[in-house]
């Protein structure tokens, strides 16, 4: 699908004579663009086999069993290895060690939150519909309401993996992999559909 678009519009330059020779005359000249990726079509492109959705879901019930202690340690370390992160928290803004993060109780609720969350995907990852079902709502509220930056999800993801692979080795780790970089696709995907 593509979408028409104009080049150039009189209305965002200064003064025609800011304006380049080859910008006057293109200036109401049509281009075609390919448009952003729409939801319905993401659904296309995940790329998990049977066999790769169960050895994600048998490697994520691994970290998912303790899914408040698990998310808890994967936001101390975004806030603290990534500080720039807290800053869209403004309930946990005054909290400056890792210790007083991991006993608060907002802390730790996010994290199950945010595990909780993901548990949804994985669930879903053999059904398309219903994962971006998840994904598209989880992904326009953070990126028109929260206004939270998108890089943030891989942050979270990359988090996930380390601990995976610190907890329950290297395989468990390559497991997930793939889910997480679809998880972040797909986010990145809806955040260009809101304009980021």
């Amino acid at each position: 699908m593509w979408l028409v678009s104009f080049l150039i519009k009189r209305q965002y330059l200064e003064s025609p004579e800011e304006r380049t020779g080859a910008e006057r005359l293109c200036q109401d000249l049509p281009v075609l663009l390919p448009a952003a990726p729409s939801v319905a079509n993401i659904s296309s492109t995940m790329s998990l086999s049977e066999a790769e959705v169960q050895s994600a879901r048998g490697a994520w019930e691994k970290i998912y069993v303790d899914a408040e202690d698990n998310g808890t340690t994967v936001l101390v370390r975004m806030f603290t290895e990534h500080p720039d992160t807290k800053s869209y928290f403004t309930h946990f803004k005054g909290m400056d060690s890792a210790e007083e993060m991991k006993q608060s109780d907002q802390v730790r609720g996010h994290g199950k939150k945010v595990f909780s969350a993901i548990n949804n995907m994985v669930q879903h990852l053999d059904n398309s519909e219903a994962f971006l079902g998840i994904v598209t709502p989880l992904g326009k509220k953070h990126a028109t309401q929260l206004k939270i930056d998108p890089k943030n999800f891989r942050i979270i993801c990359d988090i996930i993996l380390q601990l995976m692979e610190e907890k329950f080795g290297g395989e468990c780790k390559a497991s997930f992999e793939k889910v997480t970089n679809e998880i972040c696709t797909h986010l990145n995907s809806i955040y260009k559909e809101e304009g980021w």
